[in-house]
């Protein structure tokens, strides 16, 4: 969503316009589950988290100001605090090893299923191998569909940062990927 219709749904939905409201949240809920998705690895948890966001959001419109952090930033860090909740509810570590339960009603073929789950269990494997940073980074950039400068501001980094650990990020399992496919 372009800057300027971005400031005036939100201006819009601040002032209660239920369209308005609805048009930010069909752009970023599906952006928001999918980072809950990826860091949790529960779709119930997920939709839970990114439901939650957005009442959050709704509920707080009117206190937010474009100053400093923009619009993305602003609702990715109550996403990425929300997970942190979630978390430590649960006891459990960030990545889990099930997150191919979403994806079950699409599959059209056992054979795509069971591709699917391979890769999701391999990457699940190689991004919990990753220093929590550089995993964020990924799934704020890849799975939330964030830009560099809205990372930055969920993150608490400048841009340059970001990309220098989404860099580091990338050449880990890049490595990792080799050293894999050299034992097998």
């Amino acid at each position: 969503m372009e800057t300027g219709l971005l400031k005036r749904e939100v201006r819009r939905a601040a002032r209660g316009d239920r369209d308005a409201a609805a048009a930010l949240f069909d752009h970023y809920h599906p952006r928001v589950y999918r980072y809950a998705l990826a860091k949790l690895s529960k779709p119930v948890e997920a939709e839970d988290v990114a439901a939650e966001t957005f009442a959050r959001v709704l509920r707080d419109l009117d206190g937010f100001r474009w100053k400093g952090a923009g619009f993305e930033a602003w609702v990715f860090r109550i996403a990425a605090n929300l997970v942190v909740d979630v978390v430590r509810a649960s006891g459990r570590e960030q990545l889990g090893d099930d997150t191919t339960e979403e994806l079950e009603a699409v599959a059209p073929t056992p054979e795509q299923m069971a591709m699917y789950r391979e890769t999701t269990e391999e990457m699940d494997e190689l991004l919990a191998t990753l220093p929590p940073d550089q995993r964020e980074v990924l799934l704020l950039r890849f799975a939330g569909g964030l830009g560099t400068e809205e990372t930055g501001r969920v993150m608490k980094r400048r841009a340059n940062a970001v990309r220098q650990l989404q860099f580091r990020a990338l050449q880990n399992l890049r490595e990792r990927i080799q050293t894999r496919e050299e034992i097998s």
